[in-house]
Parts: structure tokens; sequence; C-alpha cells
């Protein structure tokens, strides 16, 4: 069992075979976060690597897929995968810095609601940043048109620039058993 960020970077970095940053990012790619480490891999093995950490970490440490698409100058070649600390999965989202500030929530509006969802049906948060937020659901909803309308309203980009209407959503949600939310 990993105990440290310092342990859970080096086991990070051995698994994936990639260099060990001694920071995450935030702002798209272009802020260094210290509080954190992480590594850049192929998106394809990205999901695998996050898994195999997460078996190993202990109490007071998290792991997420990070930054997907970086604006850093120069830009960030792979998908980031970050330990850092944390008491629950919820603070992935603080790690990250993720907001949605053009609908005026900041990271603890996000992370309320993400902690109703988790109340009601679970939710595992796999990947987070600046403006983008995903996460599988432990149990499907008892009305999935609802849950899809409730998703529409905290998250509107998902259908209005996205998947065209909250039946397409629901259908979406159901086949991925996930959501991805993002505001643009």
């Amino acid at each position: 069992m990993i105990n440290s960020l310092e342990e859970a970077g080096a086991y990070l970095a051995e698994r994936s075979s990639q260099a060990l940053r001694g920071y995450s990012t935030r702002d798209f790619g272009r802020e260094e976060f210290r509080g954190a480490r992480s590594v850049l891999v192929q998106a394809s093995r990205a999901e695998a690597i996050l898994e195999d950490v997460r078996r190993q970490l202990g109490p007071g440490l998290v792991a997420f897929i990070g930054t997907q698409n970086s604006l850093a100058k120069p830009k960030a070649n792979g998908v980031e995968v970050v330990v850092g600390v944390g008491t629950s999965q919820f603070d992935i989202l603080r790690i990250a810095a993720s907001d949605a500030v053009n609908y005026d929530k900041g990271t603890e509006d996000l992370i309320n609601q993400l902690q109703s969802w988790d109340e009601s049906i679970g939710v595992d948060i796999f990947q987070a940043e600046t403006d983008t937020v995903q996460f599988r659901l432990k149990s499907m909803p008892g009305n999935m048109l609802a849950f899809a309308q409730e998703v529409y309203e905290f998250c509107p980009d998902i259908v209005d620039q996205g998947v065209g209407s909250v039946e397409d959503l629901a259908e979406e949600i159901r086949a991925a058993n996930a959501v991805m939310l993002w505001w643009d």
C-alpha cells in the first residue's frame, strides 16, 4: 500500500515508464500545481495506468486523468495521469482547479453537485481538468431521462454544443455508464 505522495509518484513513473513531473497542470496545461505529481502517457494507456495506480494507493491519496489537451507552449505531448493528496475523490477537482467559469460556477459548486449525485447513485470521478470532469456511474438512475435533464441543467454545453437533445444525452449516459461534463 502506498502512503505518501513521493511513493505514489515513484510508482506512477515506474508503471507508466515515463518521466515523473514534480507537478500536475491547471489552466489547460499552462499552470503548474506543485501539490501533485504527474506523467504524460498516450491516451490509449491512461485509463489502464490510472486503474493500476489507484489499486495501490492508501488513504489520503487520489489519482486521476488530468489535462488531456494542453494549451501550454510548448504543448505537452500526451495525456496527464496525476497522483495527489486528497481525502476523497472530490479533492480531484480541487487539484485540477476545475470550474465552469462561463456559468459562474467555481470548483466548490461543481463538487457540491457531484456529491449530490454520489449520494443518490454513486459516482467515480476519473478525469478532471480546467473545464471538464468525467465520472462513471456506480448505479443507474431510476429515471434516466430525469437524470439527463438534471445533468443538462447543470452543464448545458453537453447538449447545446454536443449531443443535441436531452433524450440523446440519456442514451449516451446509459450506453457509456459515464458522464462527461464540459463547459465551453
